[in-house]
């Protein structure tokens, strides 16, 4: 139950921090503030989206600029990976929080079965794609390519500036990464037969814990690496 609401409430909290910071970087730079005036022209902004989002032109277009996006950055056969890991990560990520918010039970039958395989798969594709990315995020070419990100950084209104691309992009990497292998690790250990019940409860917890960080992560990486 605190899993479900905990998870329930931060997935909302970091996708309105989002949009909220996509607001305020369209004003001026001096209204840049937490204030109830800028929190209320942002209610009205929300609200001008009404239901656009359901709309499958919308999701049409989203799919092509993803697509675009994975073929811009990834070469040749490498972009399949990619691919491969998005569905997988997307299943795993539904099917885990879908059964973690409406069934007391959780993940059982054919779609745990099918969590398992989804995850084999997300755990060889990501292990693929640190080989191939990780050396883009390393602190060295942070420095190198802080100032020449592409779009908008990440307005803080504690520090009232706005923060490099590049450096969210690389929390977003290795937080991701670093939860890939919790989620991995976790799994193997409560499958294998050398560890009692309190271990397998514990590598549980672990590896609920590690997907919801796993998930607002890959919302921050979404954001900071592939929407402009």
């Amino acid at each position: 139950m605190f899993f479900g609401v905990a998870s329930f409430l931060l997935i909302i909290a970091i996708s309105l921090r989002i949009t909220f910071g996509r607001y305020l970087n369209h004003l001026p730079e001096e209204k840049r503030q937490i204030c109830l005036e800028n929190f209320k022209s942002y209610l009205r902004w929300i609200a001008g989206w009404k239901f656009s989002f359901l709309k499958l032109s919308r999701w049409d277009r989203a799919i092509d600029y993803f697509i675009k996006w994975g073929k811009k950055n990834y070469s040749g056969w490498t972009v399949w990976l990619f691919y491969l890991m998005s569905l997988c990560y997307l299943y795993l990520a539904l099917s885990g929080m879908f059964f973690a918010w409406f069934v007391p039970r959780g993940l059982f039958g054919f779609p745990l079965l099918l969590h398992v395989a989804a995850g084999a798969l997300f755990a060889i594709t990501l292990t693929v794609i640190l080989f191939l990315k990780a050396r883009y995020y390393l602190p060295e070419r942070l420095k190198a390519s802080s100032g020449l990100s592409s779009g908008p950084g990440f307005w803080c209104p504690l520090l009232k500036k706005s923060l490099p691309r590049t450096y969210i992009q690389a929390v977003a990497f290795w937080l991701f990464a670093l939860t890939g292998f919790l989620l991995a690790a976790s799994t193997l250990g409560s499958m294998l037969p050398y560890f009692n019940y309190p271990a397998q409860l514990f590598f549980f917890h672990i590896h609920r814990w590690s997907a919801l960080v796993s998930v607002l992560s890959a919302i921050l990486g979404l954001e900071a690496m592939i929407v402009e």
